[in-house]
């Protein structure tokens, strides 16, 4: 299985995005992030979590068990995200947009960074694969599994806020 195959196609997203005017796109509502906005921020993240994987996968010795106690925050997480109980504010690094940002564009960057990562675990090893590989900042590490649930969930959770 490729590593982002559970994630929300792209194919999807630009048939959602087919209908919505170029407003639609890049209106920010009520001091919220517009639609495109949640998009690149999306990438971003997808991106970020990549290249930190690599970085951190270069010394497998130094990588980490994943606690019981991680699973249940995931969950916590997750579950309190979703009933609107928790908000987070996202770090800054994933929220510095480009004053024009093009959908076309925006696409093209994030297939590339898919491929990259299904590339990336193609022969990854499984016994890696189970330890933190990822360190979110308020769950704590996760393996490839929870890595690509987090981002399955982080990105139907903003297309949501933006209503795709």
């Amino acid at each position: 299985m490729r590593f982002s195959e559970s994630f929300t196609s792209l194919h999807s997203i630009k048939q959602k995005l087919a209908g919505l005017s170029h407003t639609d796109l890049h209106q920010a509502k009520q001091g919220k992030w517009s639609v495109i906005q949640h998009l690149y921020h999306c990438w971003m993240v997808e991106r970020g979590v990549l290249a930190y994987i690599k970085l951190k996968t270069q010394d497998p010795s130094a990588l980490v068990h994943v606690s019981v106690v991680t699973r249940l925050k995931f969950t916590f997480f997750f579950t309190t995200l979703r009933l609107g109980i928790l908000k987070v504010n996202a770090p800054e690094v994933v929220q510095k947009f480009p004053s024009e940002m093009s959908t076309a564009d925006l696409i093209l960057k994030w297939q590339k960074t898919r491929e990259q990562a299904d590339a990336f675990f193609v022969d990854f090893p499984e016994n890696d694969a189970k330890k933190g590989i990822f360190r979110h900042v308020f769950i704590g590490r996760l393996n490839k599994r929870l890595t690509q649930q987090f981002i399955q969930l982080h990105l139907r959770h903003h297309l949501r806020l933006c209503r795709l």
